[in-house]
């Protein structure tokens, strides 16, 4: 299997995960969230919408070649929402110190999913 692919799985399958324990959780699924039923269903929401964007890293990586345009597009989504933690932190503030955390993985994922699939491509 190619480092891409192994890539792309690791990362479905962690949105898979995360997703359904926000959909499960709700609001007590991660540090520094507020309890009200407004978020809470918010959070529940979009966690089977991450259910499904996991889905789609996997099902990309899952051949002998991953689909190397498919991976960009899915981990430019992940850097777009990277993007919407700044505007967060300009507008709002500073999150709970686990979203620096992930506000790295997902500004970093471009990258990854490039540097693999140039490494992954046979040299010409």
């Amino acid at each position: 299997m190619s480092k891409l692919g192994v890539m792309g799985r690791v990362a479905g399958w962690s949105c898979v995960a995360i997703g359904a324990v926000q959909l499960v959780a709700g609001t007590r699924a991660e540090p520094g969230m507020n309890t009200d039923a407004t978020v809470d269903s918010h959070v529940r929401f979009m966690g089977s919408a991450f259910v499904a964007y996991g889905l789609g890293w996997v099902e990309a990586a899952a051949s002998p070649t991953p689909n190397l345009q498919r991976l960009r597009v899915l981990s430019g989504l992940m850097a777009l929402g990277g993007a919407s933690r700044l505007v967060t932190r300009a507008t709002v503030g500073r999150p709970h110190r686990f979203h620096d955390l992930l506000l790295g993985v997902e500004l970093a994922a471009p990258v990854v999913v490039e540097v693999l699939g140039r490494l992954d491509r046979p040299a010409r």
